[in-house]
């Protein structure tokens, strides 16, 4: 005698040759045995039959898609908008014919491994549909192994971005706590000076690897698609919309941390959209009449300077206070006490990929060090990278790029100098001649950097050396 509640016995043989009827394969995915099965899964499994029409959802998927009392065989679309799982993006990558990606649900972010096999019936090429979601806690393990491995590799590289100075280094600690509180980051800075490495560190750092770090620059969204490509539209939204719709990037972020790069650049009659989303939290994609909340983290960067913006008008008030509850400033490479850190850092990097290790001669080393960056560490990365593939061993003033190795034209105006020197003064000693040629340095640098402070700093002397050769008796 059968207890009611007890699983008989079944066995389920799927052969790539096999041809299984329609009606038998309903039959079988409609039994007591198989739900019962289905049901202890802890992985979400969804069926799909030949006319895209959802047949068969076990207890987790109904759990995780908040689907539970649907309508049977509803549409596969109607399916997936009234839940939370957000399968576009895989049922894109399907199409091209792979099997296997990435499920993302909608409210929590958490990412799903996913995997589809499909089932012929009746000599039908298009057969029913298996999408197979495995549990997010392997899932998670999966990617917190990864996480691991990326982290390494970045501490073997050497990854100079996330080499602070004590100042910084305090300011990103606390824009951490603020992260985990939901506070928006504003992060400022020159370009090049690493807004992005410091918006993936406060992302991964603050609990969040793994979810979701979408990464916009605002200034390459030209002013007509901006609604449509942040917020989405629905399917005919306007003419050449595609066909199934497009997610934005907010609702992209859902989980994770949205990224707004370069916010300075974004049109002032495209902030007022963005701030909407700021103050509640919901969005309403292009062609929708429903609004959707959409729970994520918000950094934003920019190098221009958003209170003189906002004095010319050229930048909304409200939007600002709403991006800069914790700003945080990113000093020029420049201004940084570890600047020759970050340069060793490169060449460790650097020598990791090589066969012979590299290495900077002291004259190309302090060539470098006296550099004014203007690029930042874009910059210094880049002629780390030039001199790994010009020189050999040993790299050498020389070997360095045009913006540096420049000591040619450099002695061919200081002997032009030292010339009109020698015809103003007939009889003059190497101390007389050196003063001179000093003051004219000086002079120069006054005229053209327009402070004693900027020239002091960029002739490399403090400013009370400067204030005192510029104030001494003349020869």
């Amino acid at each position: 005698m059968t207890v009611p509640t007890e699983l008989q016995s079944f066995h389920v043989v799927l052969r790539d040759t096999a041809s299984l009827g329609r009606e038998a394969f309903e039959a079988f995915i409609g039994s007591r045995p198989f739900r019962a099965f289905a049901d202890l899964l802890p992985s979400p499994l969804l069926i799909v039959d030949p006319d895209e029409l959802v047949v068969f959802t076990n207890r987790s998927a109904e759990r995780l898609a908040g689907s539970a009392g649907l309508p049977a065989r509803l549409p596969l679309t109607s399916f997936l908008q009234q839940s939370s799982l957000d399968m576009d993006d895989f049922l894109a990558a399907t199409e091209r014919g792979q099997s296997q990606g990435s499920v993302r649900a909608r409210g929590s972010g958490r990412m799903y491994q996913a995997l589809r096999r499909v089932l012929s019936v009746d000599a039908d090429t298009r057969g029913f549909l298996l999408y197979w979601l495995n549990d997010p806690e392997s899932w998670d393990r999966t990617k917190r192994g990864a996480q691991s491995r990326t982290v390494g590799r970045a501490e073997m590289e050497g990854t100079s971005e996330l080499s602070f100075p004590p100042d910084l280094k305090n300011q990103i600690t606390r824009a951490q706590r603020a992260y985990a509180r939901q506070f928006r980051i504003l992060l400022l800075g020159e370009s090049g000076v690493g807004k992005t490495a410091v918006a993936k560190h406060i992302h991964t750092t603050g609990g969040a690897a793994g979810r979701p770090f979408i990464h916009v620059n605002c200034g390459s969204i030209p002013e007509t698609l901006f609604e449509s490509e942040m917020f989405g539209y629905e399917r005919g939204a306007f003419t050449g919309a595609l066909q199934a719709g497009k997610r934005g990037y907010i609702e992209s972020a859902g989980g994770g941390t949205l990224f707004l790069d370069e916010v300075g650049e974004i049109p002032l009659a495209s902030q007022a959209k963005l701030l909407k989303f700021l103050e509640d939290g919901t969005i309403q994609s292009v062609g929708s009449a429903v609004s959707k909340r959409v729970d994520t983290h918000v950094v934003a960067a920019t190098n221009r300077d958003l209170h003189t913006m906002m004095q010319e008008g050229g930048f909304r008030r409200d939007l600002y206070f709403r991006l800069a509850t914790f700003p945080v400033h990113i000093p020029p490479l420049r201004a940084r006490e570890d600047k020759e850190a970050i340069l060793d850092a490169l060449v460790v990097r650097a020598n990791r990929m090589r066969g012979r290790p590299l290495a900077l001669s002291p004259a190309c080393r302090a060539r470098i060090l006296a550099h004014d960056f203007p690029g930042n560490l874009r910059e210094l990365r880049s002629i780390v990278e030039y001199l790994d593939i010009v020189a050999e061993e040993l790299a050498e003033p020389c070997h360095l790029p045009e913006s540096l190795a420049a000591p040619a034209a450099l002695a061919s105006d200081v002997a032009a100098g030292v010339d009109e020197l020698f015809e103003a003064s007939e009889a003059g000693t190497l101390r007389d001649l050196t003063r001179a040629f000093e003051d004219q340095v000086i002079q120069r640098a006054l005229e053209r950097y327009g402070s004693k402070r900027e020239a002091a700093r960029r002739l490399g002397v403090d400013i009370a050396t400067l204030v005192r050769k510029t104030t001494r008796p003349k020869a």
